[in-house]
This record gives C-alpha cells, sequence and structure tokens, in this order.
C-alpha cells in the first residue's frame, strides 16, 4: 500500500508539470481510490486468478477470497482534459499468495464496449422505438435514458425497447448503456411525428379559390405543408404557421383534392395528412338566348362556361312564383309544359361533379308564352236556322275572344255566343281566337264545322212485328238529310234508306223507336219522330202434363225467354174449345171426359193484352176409368184365365202386371201361364188409352196357383197295425200335405207319416195331397194301396215252415218274416197265407 501511495504521489507531480502521461496502473479492487478528479480513466475488470503453491488445500481456500484486479489507462493531456476512446489494454499478471511464489499467465481482462448500431424507427407521434447490436462483451442489462425538458430512464434486458406517451412534435434524446457495472451510453436524438390537424374545413368557396381552416394539432409543430391536385395530378403545395389558407387560381368546376400536414423543427419529420375533397363553383354560362316561342314551350340556348361543370341546373318560375326545374348535359333544352300568356323567368345554372351538387351562378331571362287556344269548342243547341258557341278558357291568360265564321267577325268576353241567321242543312266553320291583354297577340284559332239540322222524317210506321225484330219504314224529310239514325232503348243504329230492319231485341219487350234525319257530317241530326210496340212473346219452354185423372189434367211449363204479361192456355178434344188465362207457370184443367184425347195450347201474351207470341201445343188423353168384375177361372199349377168386364169410357187395350211382368191384351180376358205351382200371384188391370201410354186406375185380385202333385210315394214298415208312407216334394210351392185313407184325414208339414190304428190283413188306400198357403187349394192327389200284416203259425205249420227252411228266403227281393201268432183255429192257420209287397206287386205264397 505504501508502494502504491508514492506512485499516486509520482503521479501528480508528473501532471502539475503539463507531462502527457500513458500509465498502466493495476490495483486490488479492495484498495482505496488512487486517481484524483479530472483524470480520464477506463477500468476493466476481471477476476484474480488463484496462483499459489501451495499445497491443494490451499488453493481451494484462497479461490473462495479471491478479488478483483483492476487495470486502468489513464491518459491525459496538458492542452486538453477530454480524453479519447483508447484501445483495451491488457492488464499485467499479478499474484496474490501468502509465500513470494510467482504466479502463471492469466486470460486477458478487457474493457466493457459499447452497444453498437443504435437506430430508431416506428416513430408515432407519441411514441419511437429503439433498436441496437449487443455489444462484444457480456452484459448484465441496458440502462435507456430520454430527454426532453425532462429527464427520463428505465432498464431492459432485450436489444430493443418501445417508449411510449411521448409529446408529438418534440425532439428527444434517448441513450442506451451497457451496464457491468459501470459503461458508456450510446445516444440518438430524433423528433416524434407532428399530430394530425383536426376541423379541416373548405369555406369561401368561389369559382377559383377556397379557404381551407382547421385547429391546431395536439402536441408540437412547426409549421404546416399544403398539397392539392386536381385529378388530372397536376399538384402544387405551399408552407404556412397559420391555420387557415386561401388557396388561390383554382379552375372553375374541378374537383381538387386537399392536404395539410404538420411539420416538425427538423424541417422534415411530417405528420399524418389530413385531405379533403371539394369542387370550385362552376362559372357562369354565356349568351343565354330564347327561340321557339309556342303557347306551351320555349327553346333555351348558351354557351359553355369557363371551365369545367358536370351538368346544367334549368329553373323557370312563373309571375305567381311557380317554381320548376329539371337538369341537363346540353347547352340547350326544350321546356315544355308551361302556361299560354304567362311571363316567366328561366334561369340556368352550371353545376359541379360532386354530391353536394356544387353550383355556380345563375343566369336569367325572362320571356311570355303566346295565349293558348281555347278549349272544348263545341257546338249545341241547333236548328235548321242557328248554333250555339260554347268553349273552355284557354290555359294561361286572354283579353277577348274574335268569333269569326263565313265573311263575319264578332267580338266577345264570353265563353259562349249565339250564331243567328243560318240556313237550314248548310255546313257553317266557325273560328274562335284568344287574343292577349295588349290587344294585338293572338293565339291560334280553334275552328270546328257544323251542319245546321235537317227536318224531321214522316210517315213512320212498323211491321212484320216478330220476338226478335221489327220492320221499321218512314218517308223522307223536307229537305237535305245524308242518312237515318235509328235509336231504341241505349242502341243506335243508322241507314241510308228510308226503312230498316231491326233485330236481337226482346221477346215480349216494348220498344220505342225514334228515327232521325242526319246531315251530311253524320252528326247533326233533326228532330225525332218516334214510335212504341211491343215484340212479340217468346214460346213457353217444357210444357209438361201430371197429374192426369180421368176428369182433369195437371199443366206446367217454363216461362218464355223475354218478357210477357199473361198466358192463354186453350184445350180442345176436336169438338169442343175452351180458353183460360192465368198468370202463372201452371194451370189445372178439370170437367174433362175420361178416355178422350185432349190438345192443350199455351200462349204467352204481352202487356198491350194483345200481341201474342207463337202456341206451344202438347195432346194427352185423360186417364181410362176402371175395369169391372175381375174374375179368375181355370186355376191350374201353372196358369189362370182372367176375365173383366170394360169400363165406362173409352179405352183401347189393357195391362195386366204382376210380379215384374206386364202383359197387355185388347180383349177382356187373358190367360197367364208359366206361374208357379202352389204360388201366390196379384194380378192388376189397367185400361189403357188409345196413346198406349195412359192409363186407368188398376183393379186387382190375389190367388194361390195349385200346388203340383207329390212324386215317388213309398209304403214301407207294413205292420199288421200300421204302414209308414214316404214322398218327395212336389215341384214349386207347397204349405203342408193332407194325408187320406178310409175315412179319416191327417195334415203333415213334412214329406213321410206313420199310419197306425190299422187293422191288420186289411188293404188300405192311402191318397196325399199339397195344400197351398191359404189353406184350401189343392192340388190333385197321389193314391197308393197297401194290406196291412196278418200271419198265423201254430205247432208243425211253424215245424214244417222251419223244416222248409222258408225263413230268411227273398222272395222278390224282401226276406220272408215267420210271425209267431195263435190263430183262432188250426184250420184258419192250415190256409193261411203271406204276403209280400215289392213295389206295387202283390204275391201270395202258400205253404
Amino acid at each position: 500500500m505504501a508502494v502504491l501511495q508514492a506512485f499516486q504521489a509520482d503521479l501528480l507531480k508528473d501532471l502539475d508539470e503539463g507531462k502527457e502521461l500513458h500509465l498502466l496502473i493495476i490495483y486490488l479492487t479492495y484498495k482505496c481510490h488512487l486517481f484524483p478528479q479530472g483524470l480520464n480513466v477506463q477500468s476493466y475488470y476481471t477476476t484474480l486468478p488463484s496462483t499459489t503453491s501451495s499445497s491443494a488445500t490451499e488453493s481451494q481456500n484462497s479461490a473462495s477470497t479471491s478479488p478483483y484486479i483492476t487495470a486502468f489507462l489513464v491518459t491525459t493531456s496538458s492542452s486538453s482534459t477530454q480524453t479519447s476512446p483508447q484501445t483495451p489494454v491488457t492488464a499485467l499478471p499479478v499474484t496474490t499468495s501468502s509465500s513470494s511464489t510467482q504466479t502463471s499467465p492469466q486470460t486477458p481482462v478487457t474493457r466493457p464496449d459499447v452497444i453498437r448500431n443504435l437506430k430508431v424507427t416506428n416513430i408515432t407521434t407519441s411514441s419511437v422505438f429503439l433498436r441496437w447490436d449487443e455489444p462484444i462483451e457480456n452484459i448484465t442489462f441496458f440502462k435507456i435514458t430520454w430527454t426532453d425538458d425532462d429527464a427520463n430512464e428505465n432498464t431492459t434486458t432485450s436489444t430493443s425497447y418501445d417508449i411510449t406517451y411521448l409529446t408529438a412534435g418534440v425532439k428527444y434524446t434517448f441513450c442506451v448503456t451497457a451496464v457491468i457495472e459501470h459503461s458508456e451510453p450510446s445516444c440518438i436524438s430524433t423528433y416524434t411525428e407532428p399530430n394530425r390537424i383536426s376541423n379541416l374545413k373548405v369555406n369561401n368557396i368561389t369559382t377559383s379559390s377556397v379557404l381551407m381552416t382547421w385547429d391546431e394539432p395536439i402536441g408540437n409543430r412547426f409549421f404546416f405543408k399544403l398539397n392539392w391536385m386536381d385529378k388530372k395530378t397536376n399538384g402544387n403545395s405551399t408552407e404556412t404557421s397559420n391555420t387557415s389558407f386561401n388557396i388561390t387560381d383554382l379552375i372553375p368546376g374541378v374537383n381538387y383534392t386537399f392536404c395539410i400536414t404538420a411539420v416538425a423543427a427538423d424541417n422534415s419529420t411530417e405528420g399524418k395528412a389530413f385531405c379533403i375533397s371539394q369542387y370550385t363553383k362552376p362559372d357562369v354560362i354565356r349568351n343565354l338566348t330564347v327561340s321557339e316561342v309556342t303557347t306551351s314551350s320555349v327553346f333555351l340556348t348558351w354557351d359553355e362556361p369557363i371551365g369545367n361543370r358536370s351538368f346544367f341546373k334549368l329553373q323557370w318560375t312563373d309571375d305567381e312564383t311557380n317554381r320548376n326545374y329539371t337538369k341537363t348535359s346540353n347547352t340547350f333544352h326544350n321546356i315544355t309544359d308551361l302556361i299560354s300568356g304567362v311571363k316567366y323567368t328561366f334561369c340556368i345554372t352550371a353545376v359541379a361533379a360532386d354530391e353536394e351538387e356544387t353550383k355556380g351562378e345563375n343566369f336569367c331571362i325572362s320571356q311570355y308564352t303566346k295565349p293558348n287556344v281555347i278549349g272544348n269548342l263545341i257546338v249545341s243547341e241547333v236548328t235548321t236556322l242557328s248554333v250555339f258557341l260554347s268553349w273552355n278558357e284557354p290555359i294561361g291568360n286572354r283579353s277577348f275572344f274574335k268569333v269569326k265564321w263565313t265573311d263575319k267577325t264578332h267580338e266577345t268576353s264570353n265563353t259562349f255566343h249565339n250564331i243567328t241567321d243560318l240556313t237550314a242543312g248548310v255546313n257553317y266553320t266557325f273560328c274562335i281566337t284568344a287574343v292577349a291583354a295588349d290587344n294585338s297577340t293572338e293565339g291560334n284559332a280553334l275552328c270546328i264545322s257544323q251542319y245546321t239540322k235537317p227536318d224531321v222524317i214522316m210517315n213512320l210506321t212498323a211491321d212484320d212485328i216478330t220476338t226478335s225484330s221489327v220492320l221499321l219504314n218512314w218517308t223522307k224529310p223536307i229537305g237535305q238529310s245524308s242518312r237515318y239514325r235509328v235509336e231504341y232503348e241505349e242502341k243506335n243504329v243508322t241507314t241510308e234508306n228510308t226503312s230498316i230492319q231491326i233485330n236481337d231485341l226482346i221477346s215480349g219487350a216494348q220498344y220505342t223507336f225514334k228515327v232521325f234525319a242526319v246531315a251530311a257530317d253524320h252528326v247533326t241530326e233533326g228532330r225525332s219522330i218516334q214510335i212504341s210496340l211491343y215484340t212479340k212473346p217468346n214460346v213457353i219452354g217444357n210444357l209438361i202434363e201430371s197429374e192426369v185423372t180421368t176428369l182433369s189434367v195437371f199443366l206446367s211449363w217454363n216461362e218464355p225467354t223475354g218478357n210477357r204479361s199473361f198466358f192463354k192456355v186453350k184445350w180442345t178434344d176436336k169438338t169442343n174449345e175452351k180458353t183460360k188465362e192465368t198468370s202463372n207457370t201452371f194451370h189445372h184443367i178439370t170437367d174433362l171426359t175420361a178416355g178422350l184425347n185432349y190438345t192443350f195450347c199455351i200462349t204467352a201474351v204481352a202487356a198491350d193484352n194483345s200481341t201474342e207470341g207463337d202456341a206451344i201445343c202438347i195432346s194427352q188423353y185423360t186417364k181410362p176409368d176402371v175395369i169391372k168384375n175381375l174374375t179368375v177361372d181355370d186355376i191350374t199349377t201353372s196358369s189362370v184365365l182372367l176375365n173383366w168386364t170394360k169400363p165406362n169410357g173409352q179405352s183401347s187395350s189393357y195391362c195386366v202386371e204382376y210380379e215384374d211382368k206386364n202383359v197387355t191384351t185388347e180383349n177382356t180376358s187373358i190367360q197367364i201361364n208359366y206361374l208357379i205351382s202352389g204360388a201366390q200371384y196379384t194380378f192388376k188391370v189397367f185400361a189403357i188409352s188409345a196413346d198406349h201410354v195412359t192409363e186407368g186406375r188398376s183393379i186387382q185380385i190375389s190367388l194361390y196357383t195349385k200346388p203340383d202333385v207329390i212324386g215317388n210315394v213309398m209304403v214301407s214298415e207294413v205292420t199288421t197295425l200300421s204302414v209308414f208312407l214316404s214322398w218327395n216334394d212336389p215341384i214349386g210351392n207347397r204349405s203342408f200335405f193332407k194325408v187320406k185313407w178310409s175315412d179319416k184325414t191327417k195334415e203333415t208339414s213334412n214329406t213321410s207319416h206313420n199310419i197306425t190304428d190299422l187293422t191288420a190283413g186289411v188293404n188300405y188306400t192311402f191318397c196325399i195331397t199339397a195344400v197351398a198357403a191359404d189353406n184350401s187349394t189343392e192340388g190333385n192327389a197321389i193314391c197308393i194301396s197297401q194290406y196291412t200284416s196278418a200271419a198265423v203259425c201254430v205247432g208243425g205249420v211253424a215245424n214244417r215252415l222251419l223244416d222248409k227252411n222258408l225263413e230268411g228266403r227273398l222272395f222278390d227281393g224282401f226276406p220272408l218274416l215267420l210271425p209267431v201268432v195263435e190263430p183262432a183255429s188250426v184250420r184258419e192257420a192250415a190256409g193261411l197265407a203271406f204276403k209280400l209287397h215289392s213295389g206295387v206287386k202283390n204275391e201270395l205264397l202258400a205253404v
């Protein structure tokens, strides 16, 4: 330590003498500071290595307490106290140990380097972004400082840093220092962008200038740069320190884009531009003229204004300040729909192409339109000697009217005039002209031609009246006429003849026909002559007779097409004729004769009670009366014979109806065949008129046909006291059977019967009859005879029969039975005969 202090004293002495010294001083970092203030000292730190020759144990102990050494390069000069950067100096090897052993050479220790390539990017109105390269040496962190009027500081371990919350348009100095313990900063200065202006407005727009105004941007700025250009890229610029500027020498009607930019005090850093587009006003048109003036239009022409324009706006007003406008891109326009006789002021304005339609100054001209023609000139109250004229006021203004015809003129302030002293049937032309208040300017005349009326026709008559037409005839009128018009209902027909057939009329309707003589203009008509008449009613439809009886007929029909007042109903039997009237579409005719043919005719009558339509007729027989004394004879199993007496009145034939069948006859009797046996039938007999359709009321009779005979009657199980009968059902119907024998009768609904209580050995005749459901009508009987059984066997007779082995033998197909009886005597037994029955065959066997 004493050595170092001595070295320091020598160093200070040399400095006092003004010597330039380059000294390298190495000392332990934990020693005191040797240098006075005012020296430029750059220090480099390194760790002092452990270099003792002691044992391993000693080395480990010394390593934990190795001090730092610092190499200082001190540069001083008598001429300046400012130091310049020096090349890093390699430190001398230092040994520290408890012994005097020399340490081995160590790694060189260098001074920390400054950062490199410090740059500023992304400059905005309130921030900058710093970026730099790592120094060669390792560092702990970076210290960033920046200043304007105030000092600010922050740290980062990254090689970039975003500094925000700056003030727009202000110059800042940014320093970045690589930090180990002490290091030199690297600095850079820049301006932030000025802020954008606000509230940019365009005022006082003229054809060649605009006044721009805006508000100061937030923050600082040095001046403003103004740029403007049109669509042809003709650009201009200027600078100003004010917040307004009047731009001149612009072209009329051109769209300009104006941009204002705030510039910082370095004259280069610019903020964001604020732009606005605006058209200058178009210039005024030139040489406006009016031509082709009519009652409702004028034709305007003019020259293009200086500069540009998009289109022209045309406005016009009358004396009452009614305003109209239109647009055109041409330098001419025909304005229509004007009011005649009115003073108009026409103004034309050039308009720019912007949406706001920036307009130039108006150019105006005044002009009167011509008085209009009158409207709706009408000729009325035309007679053979005069016409009455009337018309509507013309649109617009007028003072009075001139009325002219032939070689005469009359003035009137009215809109009507009665012209007299004309000649009948002559064509006149009348002209009306409106005159303006200057009494000289006339509108166009409106003329009308009119014939005076022809005279009336004569001798109008109507002929050939039908349901839908009429023929009219008349005589020509005195004087001239070209044609004739016939008016009826809401129709009109014309003819050049003195007669006409009118068709398509409604039947039964009243018509009034008016006939006018018409002048050669086919419009002017004379006074009419008229005739009234009814067309014939139409024929009725669908005439039907119903409810026909022996004494009456009910008629009904449909209304005829068209009109009618009532109907006439006529009927006749070719001898007598009667007529009735009715307003209904039906009528009940009574007091007729039964069975006669009548003709009924219906005619529609018009409301004049005389004009009748054509009749519709229908013929109808009254019903015949009922037959009398209907009887039935000769009833068999399949037929009956019917008989009756003719009815009162007339009849042509008879219809017999039974089941679903009908048969006719002109006789008063008929045999009905092919009936079912044992069946019930109801026969209805009608008298029929000569039309073979009209029938009288029926008389009926009901009966049963006879049941048929039974079939295949058989006798079986014959005993001494009974027989068993069986048979087949008869063809057709039956209700039950009667079985008769001797004086006895039994009834059964079966096809078999066991008859008992008979006497042995007696021949019986059994008869079977089918009976109908009326319990009285019987068919023919079928009979069969049969003996009851009788057998006597005593003693040897039986033995003889047995000896002969007769029992069990077949006789004619039936087995022989030997009944055991007790006869009254042997003699009777000896003479006993056995009866065998096969079908209807009987045999006796003697034993």
